[in-house]
């Protein structure tokens, strides 16, 4: 039996999502502990989560450029014929694509969720300290990334 050119790229492929599955899944759960953490200010577990996140991002990001790098090799260079030819060639493969494609997209918007509470907590504990110092929070700025600048300085709470 002869194998087609491609059965050894989908080979490879199909080694990289047998690792990325599972990684991807480990994400998606420490996303939601880290929205958690974040709604219940348990700053702690926060920091754990940060670490191990980056450990499964950077294992994710290897096998990316790993699949990058074979398919641009084999000659492929967009995704959707990359899937058809999938579809074709090794059906399994491309379902598992779709897959984890699938669970990506879940972790980009956990991680957007838990951006805009941690901007929000930011935003808050910013307000309190400002209180405290004897800031006036009236005049603030805004940067384009919706950080607040002070412009103004004004008496600390502790010298009235």
């Amino acid at each position: 039996m002869t194998q087609s050119p491609n059965s050894n790229l989908w080979s490879e492929i199909e080694a990289t999502f047998e690792h990325d599955i599972p990684a991807t899944s480990k994400l998606l759960d420490l996303l939601q502990r880290e929205r958690n953490a974040l709604e219940q200010r348990n700053y702690d577990e926060f920091q754990k989560i940060i670490g191990q996140k980056q450990q499964m991002l950077t294992i994710l990001e290897f096998h990316a450029n790993t699949r990058q790098q074979l398919l641009a090799t084999a000659g492929y260079h967009d995704e959707q014929a990359i899937l058809e030819a999938a579809d074709v060639q090794a059906p399994a493969i491309a379902k598992a694509w779709r897959q984890l494609g699938d669970q990506w997209q879940q972790c980009q918007k956990l991680n957007a969720i838990n951006e805009r509470i941690a901007k929000r907590t930011r935003l808050v504990v910013g307000q309190i300290l400002d209180l405290l110092r004897g800031q006036n929070s009236r005049n603030k700025l805004y940067t384009k990334e919706g950080d607040a600048t002070t412009t103004s300085t004004g008496r600390p709470i502790t010298s009235a």
